[in-house]
């Protein structure tokens, strides 16, 4: 069986990975020249632990992860300090849960699957016909055929488009946007989390040195998605809210095209009856992002890759019928992670002074607690 696959991040590497075990021949095409970099740490959880135990980088992933951390403090709007928090109070699938810089669990991912597979940087699919197989025509010209797609090129992917149809049909807009940066690890950075109503401001080593995470809320943005120097001003916007703690040093960083890592993004839940169509299949973000504030884009990526391969392996003459059956499979962890997000957007962005006070009045309460069960 010849497989194509789509993007080579989490969702794409563990594909690579479990096709290839199953005895596929798998191509692996990536629009970039290598690995993207940069990013937030990520979290692997519940059912993707198995997942990466069984890929055998579990132990390794364990000892690269993210320095564990003190609850962080919470500044106000003038930068005092009023709570602290820990997502690991109310985030964390199982105890075993691990954290991750996204460079270091792409490389583990890569290693494991680079031998097995075919991989093609600087190329993707710039056009699909499904016939009797799928007939794929690649950017730098070439043409082949394959038995199944798997379509892992994240929440704007190109595939779902090329399938399914425009991806406004599917991405819903969560009421948030969030924007990253490496920030200059010579400098030194007051870590913390800035909270005001409608923003949160968050300074954090995360052992590759520090990185600045933002989350607003806002309506949704009509912007190109290409356009960096558009993203760049709409950050600014946001932290221009004052002036207390880092935010005057965070908005040159963000202004500054030098910045590695400079990420922005709607957070959106891509929402589809089926995640199949013909010898199409797709995975990750593009078949069921539940957005960065679920905590388990990575994990439902890492299944979505093992349940689908494991699925055509069982049937190879039937791939709808595998389909099907990876998209039961999936679906209960994707409607979980998806409905998460109503509990854990406002407890990051209060929108309001009282909402804010409420957060701020839980998390105090939280750090008695842990603190006192943590008492001898």
């Amino acid at each position: 069986m010849k497989v194509l696959v789509s993007g080579a991040s989490m969702a794409g590497l563990t594909a690579a990975y479990w096709f290839s075990r199953h005895g596929a021949d798998v191509t692996v095409v990536e629009l970039c020249d290598g690995l993207r970099r940069g990013g937030a740490p990520i979290d692997i959880r519940g059912e993707a632990l198995g997942t990466a135990a069984r890929m055998g980088i579990l132990d390794d992933a364990r000892r690269q992860t993210v320095p564990p951390a003190e609850p962080g403090t919470v500044l106000d709007a003038a930068g005092l300090p009023v709570a602290t928090i820990d997502l690991a109070w109310f985030a964390n699938e199982t105890d075993d849960d691990l954290e991750i810089t996204r460079d270091r669990l792409n490389d583990l991912l890569f290693a494991a699957a680079e031998p097995r597979a075919d991989f093609r940087f600087g190329a993707s699919i710039a056009q699909l016909a499904d016939e009797s197989a799928v007939e794929v025509r690649f950017t730098d010209g070439r043409r082949e055929s394959f038995d199944l797609v798997v379509g892992a090129d994240g929440l704007h992917s190109a595939t779902r488009r090329m399938t399914f149809g425009p991806e406004s049909d599917f991405l819903a807009h969560q009421g948030y946007y969030v924007a990253l940066a490496n920030l200059d690890p010579d400098e030194p950075w007051r870590q913390a989390m800035y909270s005001v109503p409608g923003l949160m401001a968050a300074v954090r080593d995360v052992g590759d040195g520090p990185l600045a995470y933002i989350l607003v809320r806002s309506d949704e943005i009509e912007y190109d998605h290409r356009d960096l120097d558009r993203q760049r001003r709409i950050v600014i916007d946001f932290l221009g809210r004052g002036d207390a703690w880092e935010l005057p040093r965070l908005r040159g960083a963000f202004a500054d095209d030098r910045t590695t890592g400079f990420y922005f993004d709607s957070l959106a839940q891509t929402r589809m009856p089926r995640w199949s169509r013909g010898g199409v299949a797709l995975i990750g973000d593009a078949a069921h992002c539940a957005s960065l504030l679920s905590g388990m884009g990575t994990s439902l990526a890492m299944t979505a890759a093992e349940y689908l391969a494991e699925e055509v392996a069982r049937t190879p003459g039937d791939i709808p019928a595998a389909c099907e059956r990876y998209e039961r499979r999936q679906r209960r962890h994707v409607d979980k992670a998806q409905a998460s997000v109503a509990e854990h957007g406002p407890m990051m962005v209060p929108g309001t002074d009282e909402e804010l006070q409420q957060r701020n009045d839980l998390l105090r309460r939280l750090a008695a607690q842990h603190a006192s069960a943590s008492r001898p």
